[in-house]
């Protein structure tokens, strides 16, 4: 029913259960925001040899199409965030919303700037 003047509803707390990570998952986390602080700021100058390098939603095969979500041109600065290294590239975190492939085969695509430049 109803409530009469001066009658309070009682409520019972109820705790959401607390997930915790697993230590494996703690230590990636971890991992990955030393590598973001470490490279807070750290500019790339874009270079390719096409006039183009695409931005991919996630590292991987840098000839994949299917994740592409933008583009730099030749001589654009990016900030970096993380780097990746894989089997046959290196990729890198940016500022453009997402990875691009930093070193692959013997040429860097994105190439770090001194503070000075």
């Amino acid at each position: 029913g109803s409530l009469s003047r001066g009658q309070r509803l009682r409520c019972k707390a109820v705790t959401a259960p607390v997930v915790l990570p697993s230590d494996e998952a703690l230590k990636k986390s971890l991992q990955q925001r030393v590598s973001e602080l470490e490279m807070r700021g750290r500019r790339f100058l874009v270079c390719t040899t096409r006039g183009f390098l695409n931005v991919h939603s996630s590292p991987g095969d840098p000839f994949a199409g299917d994740n592409v979500v933008g583009r730099l041109l030749e001589g654009e600065i990016v900030t970096g965030y993380e780097e990746q290294a894989g089997e046959e590239s290196t990729w890198l975190r940016h500022d453009r919303g997402g990875w691009s492939v930093r070193f692959y085969g013997d040429f860097e695509w994105l190439r770090p700037l001194d503070d000075n430049d």
